[in-house]
């Protein structure tokens, strides 16, 4: 069982959360007390003040933790089977982001994946992760699909370290992505800039709490850059893609799927990509830890895992079909549509030990180039419970 940390919530309400996990910084999170640093009391909006109109799933408990492993990741339990429990009273909220458009959504509902579920599933939809992860915070979603880099910066914001019974969340699983290219730094063929380290004193166009926020930093990092000798601009994909094109920015760091309509508009000269750094590239599945104390709920997040998995499935079978989708939801060019869906292909996998020392290797990167002020444990966060073979 996890205990929720519980603190004085008077302060805030829940209709700050999105501002308070938003940072409105020229550079990166260089003072948490600013903004991140407050996120945490979305714990106790959670575990002291859940309203009706959140999720109906478990709330916080009061009973004493179970032993934890000496590298702080959760000891699970045995998943129950479906057979032994109620799914008839789970009711679940799954946080759907629109960061990389609609179609993500509806890929989901066209797959039939999540037809005939033994439990009630809602899908309300948020414009960006930050969204999700506050609205999770205060007990509104119960699960989503959630960026490394945001979970570290919330974990080293909070007021108390997180531990294996206190984290409000637990990543159960991930999806990773399939990507030839994957995350790229790309300039204006004519520009002057050639190489990262050209990148000092430029402005350069990030999505915050991203994995592209992830490589940007490792990149300076390699090329003998600090975070804060550029000046990194948080925008929306297609927002940035727009400022990428007026010359408000000097880059733009993004998946190459989202940088692929770029290319066809003007001629572009890519100076770094992840798959060049080995860097493993991941969404968390990411559940509200308290569900995880009732056996219906861990049942039914089992089911929700192998739906996940069915839909990525159903994306590689059917790119045609998924790609009339974006072009119609999204707008974008039938001539770019077929090789975004299909390099937009995930695989969901259990957690591992790559998976955390992967995401622990970006808390230990943010912390050394002060992006974030105190490098929290990460492994905690994860559970290893879910075996997605079985």
């Amino acid at each position: 069982m996890w205990i929720q940390r519980r603190l004085h919530p008077k302060a805030f309400t829940r209709e700050r959360l999105p501002r308070i996990l938003r940072v409105r910084s020229r550079h990166f999170i260089r003072a948490p007390h600013r903004a991140f640093a407050l996120v945490v009391v979305a714990v106790a909006l959670g575990g002291a003040a859940c309203s009706g109109s959140g999720s109906s799933g478990p709330a916080s408990s009061s009973v004493a933790p179970t032993d934890s492993q000496a590298s702080g990741e959760t000891k699970p339990s045995a998943v129950p089977t479906t057979e032994s429990v109620d799914l008839s009273r789970v009711n679940l909220v799954f946080g759907a982001t629109t960061t990389r458009g609609k179609t993500r959504q509806a890929t989901r509902l066209a797959s039939g994946a999540f037809d005939n579920l033994p439990f009630t599933l809602k899908w309300p939809e948020f414009s960006s992760g930050d969204d999700a992860l506050a609205a999770m915070l205060a007990d509104r979603v119960d699960i989503q699909e959630a960026q490394p880099t945001a979970l570290v910066v919330l974990a080293a914001a909070a007021a108390t370290p997180w531990t294996t019974e206190s984290s409000p969340v637990k990543v159960v699983g991930a999806l990773r992505y399939g990507t030839p290219e994957g995350i790229q730094i790309v300039v204006p063929e004519g520009s002057p800039i050639r190489t990262v380290a050209d990148l000092r004193g430029k402005k350069v166009a990030y999505s915050r709490g991203s994995s592209s926020q992830y490589f940007l930093v490792l990149a300076l990092e390699k090329a003998g850059v600090t975070a804060s000798d550029v000046t990194a601009v948080k925008m929306t994909m297609s927002d940035a893609r727009a400022a990428f094109a007026a010359g408000s920015v000097d880059a733009i760091v993004a998946f190459d799927f989202n940088i692929l309509p770029l290319f066809r508009q003007e001629s572009l000269r890519v100076i770094a990509r992840s798959a060049d750094y080995g860097v493993p590239l991941y969404a968390l599945i990411t559940v509200r830890a308290t569900l995880l104390e009732d056996p219906a709920y861990v049942e039914a997040i089992r089911i929700m895992l192998r739906r996940m998995s069915d839909v990525e499935g159903w994306v590689s079978a059917n790119i045609d079909a998924a790609s009339r989708l974006k072009q119609e939801l999204d707008g974008v060019d039938p001539l770019d549509s077929e090789q975004i869906m299909r390099y937009g292909v995930s695989s969901v996998v259990p957690v591992s030990d790559e998976l955390i020392a992967s995401v622990v290797d970006q808390a230990k990167l943010f912390h050394a180039e002060g992006v974030i002020e105190r490098l929290p444990d990460i492994s905690v966060i994860f559970d290893r419970r879910y075996d997605l073979a079985s």
